[in-house]
């Protein structure tokens, strides 16, 4: 039964990871060519919060990418993902600094509060985020405030 568990883990995993290479897709049409981009996301004010999308590392096969994210209420969220064009797949590889090989290294629920899901979790935020990026992001240069 674990083995199953396991599986259907795995293939969620993989879903997410294809998810968000598809809204990566849409939002950066032609990687090859920008290599940054930046939008603003309106969080219930008038004013947007700036986000970064930059293209750190492109190969035949990968590409890094660094997505800052800057609200003015909390700290600044750095998510680094990697792009595994083959496989049509995106992973987060460090969140806030902290790059996802460690988290098996330390026990689950001892060191750092990580559960056994953290890179699920990782993945499912970035999919989430894509999503209000996709569907709420205005341009920096041209936004013009609501009167509500």
């Amino acid at each position: 039964m674990e083995n199953k568990e396991k599986y259907l883990d795995l293939k969620e995993f993989h879903f997410i990871c294809e998810k968000n290479y598809l809204l990566f897709s849409q939002l950066m049409p032609d990687l090859r060519k920008e290599k940054v981009l930046s939008f603003g996301i309106p969080l219930g004010n008038s004013k947007l919060n700036e986000v970064s999308i930059c293209l750190s590392e492109v190969s035949k096969f990968t590409s890094d990418i660094k997505v800052c994210f800057s609200a003015e209420l909390s700290e600044k969220i750095e998510i680094e993902i990697r792009l595994y064009h083959e496989a049509k797949m995106c992973e987060v590889i460090r969140f806030q600094g902290f790059h996802q090989s460690l988290i098996s290294i330390f026990p689950s629920k001892i060191k750092f509060g990580f559960t056994k899901d953290e890179k699920f979790q990782w993945n499912s935020f970035l999919n989430k985020f894509l999503i209000i990026c996709k569907e709420s992001g205005r341009s920096l240069e041209n936004f013009i405030p609501s009167r509500i």
